[in-house]
């Protein structure tokens, strides 16, 4: 058995959003879990429509007021949603919640009809990001050997661990990874204009090998 209160897991800023990443806290494996927190005023889930091929998984979703208040927007229609609010909805219905009180919190459970659940793409390079950026390099290191475990080599976990390898000191590494982010996926390159982690590297001649230029 396991018990965790929603206030003990750590909160993860990722994409503008802040994320309890529940289904890692806990090891569940077959099922999707995860909780959102945010103020008035604020998005508390952020928009998108589980669909097909996208990062998200395909899947039918169930969210769960547990405190505060939300209006969820779904396909243009909006709910109000107070604590104790149930929103079941379907792959393809575009949804998105904006949270009316302080510390709304909103607990999300997932899987896709029919498959064995599989963890989302985007789950571990959000939680590498968040590891580097308390400064847990050991820790981001492990999650990206996780993630490269089960989803392979993919271009914004590769690059999440640049950053981390940047971070600590170990430019070489850094580059290493960075030039394969940047093979596997030529959009990273787009993102290296805003990350400051890599401030001091654009004077490295081997940085612009691994853009290319």
């Amino acid at each position: 058995m396991k018990t965790v209160h929603l206030d003990e897991i750590e909160a993860t800023p990722a994409d503008g959003i802040t994320w309890k990443p529940i289904r890692a806290e806990l090891g569940i494996e077959s099922f999707g879990a995860s909780a959102y927190v945010a103020d008035a005023g604020e998005i508390v889930v952020p928009a998108h429509s589980e669909t097909p091929g996208g990062g998200s998984g395909a899947h039918e979703e169930l969210y769960v007021v547990v405190r505060g208040r939300a209006t969820f927007t779904v396909d243009g229609e909006t709910v109000d949603a107070p604590a104790g609010t149930l929103v079941l909805l379907q792959p393809g219905e575009h949804r998105e919640a904006r949270a009316e009180d302080a510390g709304t919190l909103v607990l999300t459970i997932g899987g896709k009809r029919g498959e064995a659940f599989t963890v989302s793409a985007w789950e571990y390079p959000a939680l590498v990001r968040h590891a580097r950026e308390l400064g847990r390099f050991d820790e981001a290191r492990a999650l990206a050997g996780e993630g490269t475990e089960r989803f392979g080599e993919h271009p914004f976990l590769l690059y999440e661990l640049a950053c981390a390898e940047e971070q600590d000191g170990r430019r070489d590494e850094a580059l290493r990874l960075l030039a394969r982010a940047i093979e596997l996926g030529p959009f990273v390159c787009e993102w290296l204009a805003a990350e400051p982690v890599f401030d001091s590297l654009r004077g490295d001649p081997r940085f612009g090998e691994a853009l290319g230029s």
